[in-house]
């Protein structure tokens, strides 16, 4: 086998690995072994879009950006009883990738039902929902990073 047929064989490799969500491939022939791993893949699950002065806030690299974005997400935030994270790190909205979310949009909780989990320093921490009532906004999408106090979910 030649270098051009190795590097073919590696791409349609890592490509395959990416479209079917899986975690290694390993190939061997010949007296050639070829063995790719990838991180897993971020849970994907359909939740309400964040306001567009958030994504632009995470995204900005100006002060003034950043200074502004924080007043224009509150303004548009809905009335109810926001659930902020307590820590700094990934928010999933489901306990495994290919699980059911914990709460969508308009879903209806009790007080202790986990909402989302926030992932710091490998530890999974399961937020709760501090009262009853309905979600009327999902702020962060599964893999985001937030912030501490940040306002992730809105009950109602």
């Amino acid at each position: 086998m030649d270098i051009k047929e190795l590097k073919d064989i590696t791409v349609e490799l890592m490509d395959a690995l990416k479209a079917r969500g899986l975690g290694e491939v390993e190939l061997e022939a010949d007296d050639i072994k070829i063995k790719i791993k990838s991180a897993p893949p971020a849970p994907v699950v359909p939740v309400a879009a964040a306001p567009a002065a958030v994504p632009a806030a995470a995204s900005a690299t100006t002060a003034a950006a950043v200074e502004d974005a924080p007043v224009a997400s509150v303004e548009e935030l809905p009335a109810g009883t926001p659930v902020k994270s307590p820590l700094v790190g990934t928010f999933y909205s489901s306990p495994a990738p290919d699980a059911p979310p914990f709460v969508l949009v308009g879903q209806k909780v009790k007080e202790g039902d986990t909402l989302f989990i926030i992932e710091a320093m490998k530890t999974m921490n399961e937020i709760k929902a501090p009262c009853d009532g309905t979600v009327v906004r999902i702020l962060a999408q599964p893999g985001d990073m937030v912030e501490y106090n940040q306002t992730v979910v809105i009950i109602e």
